[in-house]
C-alpha cells in the first residue's frame, strides 16, 4: 500500500519540495569556519576597547587608508580568514556607526554609500581589498576611506581564522 501512495502525484510534489528545502538548508548552513563544519576557528582581537583612534581634518575630499595585516601562526599552509571591522565617527555610540548616505553631506551629493554624516563633516567607505601571501603566510586588507571636515574616528578590527596568530592595524597616507 505504501508503493501506491508513494506514486500519487501529490506525493512526489511533497517529496521534491522536501528535497529543494535540505538542499537550501545545506546550502545555508555551509559555515567555512565554525564548529559546524569541523573547523577550528580563532579569533584575533585586541584587549583594546578601540585599536585606532584619531582625529583628521580636511578642507576637501581626502583619502585615508588603513592596513589591518594578519601573520598567521604557520599552522597551516593554506588557511582562511574574515575581517569585520567596527568604524565609527565622533563617538562610540550605535549612532555614529556606518550607514547609507543618501542626499547631500558636506557639498557632495551620496546615493547609497556606506559612511557617516553629521551634515557638515562627512567619512565614507571607499572599498576593502584583501591579499594573502602564502610565503610568508600573511592576510593584508588594505581598506580606503574619503573624509572631509573634522571627524575623530575609531577603529576596531576583529579576525575569524582557521589558525593563530598576531594582528596589526596602520594607518598609511
Amino acid at each position: 500500500m505504501d508503493s501506491l501512495i508513494s506514486q500519487l502525484p501529490e506525493r512526489q510534489l511533497i517529496n521534491g519540495i522536501r528535497q529543494a528545502e535540505q538542499i537550501g538548508a545545506e546550502l545555508k548552513a555551509a559555515k567555512r569556519m565554525s564548529g559546524a563544519s569541523g573547523q577550528l576557528n580563532y579569533t584575533l582581537q585586541s584587549a583594546n576597547t578601540w585599536d585606532r583612534t584619531e582625529t583628521v581634518s580636511a578642507g576637501s575630499i581626502t583619502q585615508m587608508t588603513l592596513v589591518v595585516t594578519m601573520t598567521c601562526d604557520q599552522t597551516q599552509p593554506w588557511p582562511e580568514a574574515l575581517l569585520y571591522m567596527d568604524m565609527r565617527a565622533n563617538g562610540t555610540a550605535d549612532a555614529n556607526k556606518f550607514s547609507y548616505l543618501n542626499g547631500t553631506y558636506a557639498g557632495t551629493t551620496y546615493s547609497g554609500a556606506l559612511g557617516w554624516s553629521d551634515g557638515t563633516s562627512v567619512i565614507t567607505s571607499g572599498g576593502m581589498t584583501r591579499n594573502f601571501s602564502n610565503l610568508s603566510v600573511i592576510f593584508t586588507w588594505t581598506m580606503d576611506f574619503f573624509y572631509k571636515g573634522t571627524i575623530t574616528y575609531y577603529a576596531k578590527p576583529v579576525i575569524r581564522s582557521s589558525c593563530g596568530g598576531t594582528m596589526t592595524l596602520t594607518r598609511t597616507l
